[in-house]
């Protein structure tokens, strides 16, 4: 009997008068031992069905046909303590936002000694169990870390406690929605193989939601595609990624950028693809300098000795694991956490010390650095329309007469690619990638010279993060932005960014051209990431091959010269 069974699956939501269908007609089945993985665009209905395993559906929702049979139980038919039984012994979710998932005031043991309480553990036996499953997701030092709270771990560490936490009652269901969003493709690679780990000594069936086809790849036995709610096709991983049979599955894989893409995808309606080389960047001037910044909370130093610079109109990529640097590098430049040492200045026509906190800089400089956020849904104000969130900036920063900002706020809406005819919506009435475009077009409103992208398509499906790559692009050879481009996604990088930076807990271990570094010769580290990178071809996945272990002297700062500004920092060899 298959662990999963949906038969006829249909679900709408109730709007005026009518329903508005989310799913339609879906059947599926997964077995003890098999993941299966839905894929397809936003607001396709696969986070819906996920969410039906566990007998839950978004306020507004309801079952209007078919079944949904998990371990044999028809979960629509289960409520109160039944209810509660499945979702805490049966079926466990791995939700994609893990910081909404963890309480913010509660300590990382606190909350998973919750997760295990009713398993007839007393309390020494769940504190060793805690140290246990902390170790099993592969995080460092866990009896520090139990004393934690949330904010105090990198956004990886945050996704590895929630895997934890849903793996602690040995569930026969994993739900999985998004489970390596924002991860760096060392960490995920090490959780994908936790889980699949997992899934063999359990017997799990795992249901895989995932806009990320490499993992599709790396992790499913069979695919099942969706497209507004139907489904589209459904076939084994091997058979689907060598010939899909649908236009629009064409289109979905055609739109994964590859590592051996130079440049960024473009996709043709019959979901043929080609790249379009990156603009070429001549010896413009640095609008950035950085010298031995070092950056710390408390006596922690997270980025140590960083130098580089920034030039007008090319992309520098920051690339590394979870807890590298890469963001707080981004949020000292921002003006969001003040270096404890060294020097970061801006030098366009009117110099200044980026020393300083943003709230501090004279007005003129703070409009010159902006920031696109990761997470568009949390970084526009849920209550202010997609105007007044655009329009805020150009007030700030007086650069706009009042009388001409209602026609500037228009303009930069319709300068992201999005119809002016939004503008009076709440952020919740968008979908995922034209929030993210608003982001974008709020940066874009203080006429800034310096843009950092802080893992900006991280949430978004393959095809929505083709066209935001491109239209950010297409803005920065516009307008010759120097952009700061933050990503754990290799294939990404390497169609974007024109310069690469390599953080190792917060030092630079290689930088040089993208095609250079990735060309190679290369740091142990760097390797590594090259080769934790998924592609998105089930015969590709493999374990990654072996790096001879290696460590740096902390007083050995030479470096190899490659040649054509390609430096790799010295290391040497141990084991």
């Amino acid at each position: 009997m298959s662990l999963v069974d949906i038969s006829g699956l249909s679900v709408a939501y109730r709007a005026g008068h009518r329903d508005v269908p989310v799913v339609r007609d879906v059947s599926l089945r997964v077995e003890a031992g098999q993941t299966l993985a839905l894929v397809g665009e936003s607001g396709s209905g696969k986070s819906t069905i996920a969410g039906t395993l566990l007998g839950h559906l978004r306020h507004g929702s309801r079952q209007t046909a078919g079944a949904v049979r998990v371990a044999g139980q028809d979960v629509f038919s289960l409520a109160g303590k039944q209810l509660r039984e499945l979702r805490g012994r049966t079926v466990a979710m791995v939700a994609q936002n893990a910081g909404s998932a963890l309480t913010p005031s509660m300590r990382m043991g606190r909350q998973l000694d919750e997760a295990l309480r009713g398993r007839g553990l007393d309390g020494a036996a769940r504190r060793r169990r805690v140290v246990e499953l902390l170790e099993q997701v592969r995080l460092p030092e866990p009896e520090r870390l139990v004393r934690r709270y949330p904010h105090q771990l990198s956004g990886g560490q945050q996704q590895r406690v929630v895997i934890a936490m849903a793996i602690a009652a040995r569930p026969r269901v994993l739900v999985l929605d998004e489970p390596t969003t924002g991860l760096d493709v060392i960490t995920q690679r090490g959780v994908l193989d936790l889980l699949a780990t997992l899934a063999d000594e359990l017997s799990l069936a795992t249901v895989l939601v995932s806009h990320d086809l490499g993992v599709v790849a790396a992790m499913a036995d069979h695919v099942h595609v969706l497209r507004d709610g139907r489904t589209v096709e459904s076939a084994p991983v091997a058979r689907l990624f060598a010939a899909p049979a649908e236009p629009y599955t064409r289109q979905l894989l055609a739109s994964v950028p590859r590592i051996s893409d130079d440049g960024l995808v473009e996709i043709d309606a019959d979901g043929s693809r080609r790249t379009r080389s990156r603009a070429a960047v001549p010896d413009a001037d640095p609008v950035v300098d950085l010298d031995r910044i070092r950056v710390g909370y408390g006596h922690r130093i997270v980025v140590d000795d960083v130098s580089l610079q920034l030039r007008r109109g090319e992309v520098l990529a920051l690339v590394g694991e979870s807890g590298s640097g890469k963001s707080t590098l981004a949020a000292a430049l921002a003006g969001l956490r003040a270096p404890s040492s060294g020097r970061l200045r801006y030098l366009g026509e009117t110099p200044g010390d980026l020393r300083v906190a943003a709230g501090r800089r004279p007005r003129d400089l703070r409009r010159k650095v902006q920031l696109v956020f990761q997470n568009a849904d949390t970084a526009l104000n849920p209550r202010r329309s997609v105007r007044d969130s655009v329009r805020r900036p150009l007030r700030l920063f007086g650069i706009v007469p009042r009388a001409l900002r209602a026609k500037r706020t228009d303009e930069l809406i319709e300068s992201v690619r999005l119809d002016a005819a939004l503008a009076e919506r709440l952020p919740a009435q968008l979908s995922g990638g034209q929030r993210q475009r608003i982001g974008i077009a709020r940066a874009l409103a203080g006429e800034p010279e310096v843009i950092i992208a802080d893992e900006i398509t991280t949430a978004l499906d393959v095809s929505v993060q083709a066209q935001v790559l491109g239209l950010l692009d297409d803005l920065r050879r516009e307008h010759r932005l120097a952009c700061l481009f933050i990503s754990h996604d290799l294939a990404v990088v390497r169609g974007m960014a024109d310069r690469i930076v390599v953080l190792y807990q917060g030092k630079v271990v290689e930088q040089g051209s993208t095609e250079t570094v990735f060309a190679g010769p290369n740091h142990p580290y760097t390797r590594e990431l090259l080769g934790a990178a998924l592609e998105p071809d089930p015969q590709a996945t493999g374990t990654p091959g072996e790096v001879p272990g290696w460590d740096h002297d902390d007083h050995d700062e030479t470096w190899i010269d490659a040649g054509d500004g390609h430096l790799i920092r010295r290391w040497k060899e141990i084991g």
